[in-house]
């Protein structure tokens, strides 16, 4: 089983938590293993097991012989470090994230939950392939690196660097967060993600819908207060006065709004600071988006990122001979690359280093299978330490390779001659 760690960094002593994917007979999972056993009755659990927050994903514990495990149902979702491995992050999808974590971290607060328990790490964040939402997962009681540093870090590396502002604008939100922490993070990013929400040829707010839609559980909101004029400050202040009124003679008040000291904390945790330079490290991104756009066609959709074929995947071999208006590529011996064939034997896909992920929703798959029981991004055959591996996205009918199912996120190195097999399709790597 394949395992990705959430935190880079544990403190000396600490076991490192790592997460595992789960595939269920109908949903999906991540999941934690608790370092130790979880006391229930704490209101973090409670109000976590309860669920109907909004941005968290559906949370539930589980006990395997002595282990407690945090089971987290990510079904019909993909974490952002796939989704966006090969696509650059424009103005909508920085407005969209931010506003998402606003939106989540004022929910926290509102539950009386610790916002400094939610992941960031972009492995560890899903979106909807339907609707685009964001969800987040909440690790209750959390004393550990949360990835917000790993976060910083995925945005800048896969910004689109040919939008200047926005660059400008990403540069600039690194560079506080790394001087400032969690405090810059709890208002005044947003402020200033606000100037670059809106496309200086378009006067649309390009925040979709679907993140900055109402929340029906806001209706305790008295109405003469603009939630939208709320800042987190005061949300804070509010969660910790209404925390504090069930406290009693002794017991240590609610603590929510971070401070001088918290980040102090945070910093000896996290792992904020890089050998190079956030200069280097620009000049360094843009560099490899150049020659991305160059070679491989990066952020141009379809476009340059391989053969797609225009065929079924499956003929009738009856039929064979009939096929006459099916285009073969005549490849030399020394221009053969690795490739993938149907069954029949046609042409699907050409590798040149690159990576292919196979699906049927077009805007993000580099080689379409239309069949109702393929996923929107099914699978991803990609190069790694000069070899090619094949791993499941958390596929709702699931990847097999020469017979074996992948589980979620799986990786199996592929070798020439394999079978892969999507839904009833079948894939031959050569």
């Amino acid at each position: 089983m394949r395992r990705s760690k959430i935190f880079p960094r544990a403190e000396k002593g600490k076991t490192m938590i790592v997460s595992e994917y789960i595939k269920g007979l109908k949903n999906n999972y991540v999941r934690i293993r608790e370092l130790s056993l979880p006391d229930e009755r704490k209101y973090q659990y409670c109000i976590m097991k309860r669920g109907g927050i909004s941005g968290f994903l559906p949370f539930e514990i589980r006990y395997i012989d002595t282990d407690a495990y945090m089971y987290y149902d990510i079904t019909s979702k993909q974490n952002i470090s796939t989704l966006y491995s090969k696509k650059p992050l424009d103005r909508k999808w920085i407005g969209d994230f931010y506003a998402a974590m606003k939106k989540v971290k004022n929910e926290a607060v509102r539950f009386l939950l610790d916002p400094s328990n939610i992941i960031w790490n972009p492995s560890n964040v899903y979106r909807d392939l339907t609707s685009g939402q964001f969800s987040f997962l909440y690790v209750p009681y959390l004393d550990d690196n949360n990835g917000m540093s790993e976060m910083m870090d995925f945005i800048l590396e896969h910004v689109d660097y040919s939008d200047e502002e926005l660059v400008k604008c990403i540069y600039s939100v690194a560079e506080q967060y790394k001087t400032s922490g969690d405090i810059y993070l709890s208002e005044k990013v947003f402020l200033d993600i606000e100037g670059i929400k809106i496309d200086p040829e378009n006067t649309d707010v390009s925040v979709s819908d679907d993140v900055m839609e109402k929340d029906p559980e806001m209706k305790d909101v008295p109405e003469n207060t603009d939630k939208n004029d709320r800042t987190l400050d005061d949300i804070y202040e509010n969660a910790e006065k209404i925390g504090n009124g069930f406290k009693g003679i002794g017991e240590r008040p609610l603590h929510l709004k971070p401070t001088a000291k918290d980040n102090d904390k945070k910093k000896r945790q996290q792992n904020v600071g890089k050998s190079m330079g956030l200069f280097s490290f620009i000049k360094r991104a843009k560099e490899r988006d150049a020659f991305l756009r160059d070679e491989y066609g990066y952020g141009n959709e379809l476009e340059g990122m391989g053969a797609v074929a225009e065929e079924l995947l499956y003929s009738d071999r009856e039929n064979e001979d009939s096929q006459e208006g099916t285009l073969y590529l005549d490849i030399s011996e020394e221009e053969k690359k690795i490739r993938m064939e149907s069954e029949t034997g046609a042409l699907l896909y050409v590798f040149d280093g690159d990576s292919c992920i196979i699906g049927k929703k077009e805007a993000e798959a580099d080689l379409v299978i239309d069949d109702a029981g393929v996923s929107r991004m099914h699978a991803r055959v990609f190069l790694k330490d000069g070899d090619y591996y094949l791993e499941d996205l958390n596929s709702t009918n699931g990847t097999f390779k020469n017979g074996l199912k992948l589980k979620p996120y799986e990786q199996k190195k592929l070798e020439r001659g394999d079978e892969i097999k999507i839904a009833t399709r079948r894939i031959f790597f050569r």
